[in-house]
């Protein structure tokens, strides 16, 4: 693994399954928390995004993960824009993703989830 000395700050990827109730509506039904090390590295400074005449600071970040192997765990690890990362106590909003070189590693893109319950 390249680099794997770079990747010193835990951080939890968390994935909600959704269904729905009698009346058609979605809930979450498992939330799964797998923790992994990475990487982090903030992207630019901090920007802000206004709603309802309320600035809230948005900051941007990549984390460097190990490329997730369906073998490490049973069932395997399925990444999707749906789920959040938290990281010291904060959520992350997933963007995208980067696979690096031949599997050796994930760039997940995200974004800091505002304090206006977005």
């Amino acid at each position: 693994m390249k680099n794997a000395g770079r990747r010193d700050r835990l951080i939890t990827y968390r994935q909600e399954t959704l269904t729905q109730d009698d009346y058609g509506q979605p809930t979450v039904t498992t939330t799964t928390d797998t923790d992994m090390w990475a990487e982090v590295r903030f992207a630019g400074s901090a920007g802000e995004t206004i709603k309802a005449h309320q600035v809230f600071p948005q900051s941007k970040v990549n984390f460097i993960v190990r490329h997730p192997n369906p073998t490490d765990a049973p069932g395997g690890l399925s990444m999707s824009q749906d789920d959040t990362i938290v990281f010291e106590a904060r959520k992350y909003e997933v963007l995208g993703f980067e696979e690096i070189g031949r599997r050796d590693g994930m760039r997940i893109f995200c974004k800091e989830q505002g304090t206006d319950g977005r």
